[in-house]
């Protein structure tokens, strides 16, 4: 069913997505000109991706705690799984990877949140993407997250704090250090309705109007779909960009509201 609606949805992207060429808004036009599109090859992505290689070829067995449908109820399961599954099924794409690495390396927020590191291979694209940002990096899973420390130490990331546990018991703790200076987060822990909207309305009181919200897998499921929609509809929201498997959320004041999907 999943697989159906994931397909029907990406038709529907694919009619209404428009390039740089069909926006009228000078600071989307710039966003995608400069850091959407950008074909540079930087340096750090070879760093990162030899480290996320070694990762796809490491059949050790793990076993995982699993709270991902479970955050606000408290339920979760256990499994075991190989390293090299995680890398390539949870892990983020290239592609993806890389665009948040220059996402973070452009606006250069001075504190960033990550909730669902997993391996840590999107975390080493984001930390890269400036060392000098006070990152926190939110895992479920403790024994997932003893190899997201080493690869972060292996690509010169130690200045990630890593916090272990369900996001219902760590996300108030890690937010407490924020009053409304939390500039960055990536989202990328719950593909529930309610568990996505519990944890923006969460990080909303902790952002200012020069903050950059990105979820993951906006188009996942129907439920997905749904928080994504009512993100966009907030009245604090002013700018969004749909690129199918992730959502841009802007905040600043200065800009009209509107909401665009974007071809990437």
């Amino acid at each position: 069913m999943k697989k159906l609606h994931m397909i029907g949805q990406y038709l529907k992207y694919l009619i209404f997505a428009k390039n740089r060429h069909g926006i009228h808004s000078p600071f989307v036009y710039k966003f995608l000109d400069e850091v959407l599109y950008d074909k540079a090859a930087y340096p750090d992505y070879h760093i990162v991706e030899k480290e996320v290689e070694k990762l796809k070829h490491n059949h050790s067995l793990i076993e995982t705690t699993d709270f991902a449908s479970g955050n606000l109820s408290g339920g979760y399961g256990f499994r075991k799984r190989r390293i090299s599954e995680i890398a390539s099924t949870a892990g983020i794409t290239v592609r993806h990877g890389r665009l948040l690495y220059r996402v973070v390396k452009y606006f250069k927020p001075v504190t960033m949140l990550e909730m669902g590191t997993s391996l840590g291979i999107s975390t080493m694209y984001q930390a890269k993407g400036n060392p000098e940002a006070e990152f926190t990096g939110m895992e479920g899973c403790f024994n997932i997250s003893s190899y997201t420390r080493k690869n972060l130490e292996k690509v010169n990331c130690q200045h990630v704090v890593l916090k272990i546990g369900p996001f219902i018991d760590t996300l108030p703790e890690v937010l407490s250090h924020y009053e409304n200076n939390l500039y960055y987060a990536f989202i990328d822990g719950d593909h529930t309705y309610e568990g996505t909207m519990n944890y923006f309305e969460q990080i909303k009181k902790h952002i200012n109007p020069n903050s950059i919200l990105i979820f993951h897998d906006i188009h996942w499921s129907p439920e997905m779909g749904k928080a994504w929609n009512e993100i966009m509809k907030h009245p604090d929201v002013k700018i969004t960009l749909d690129l199918f498997y992730m959502g841009i959320v802007f905040f600043r004041q200065e800009l009209s509201k509107q909401d665009f999907i974007i071809r990437y």
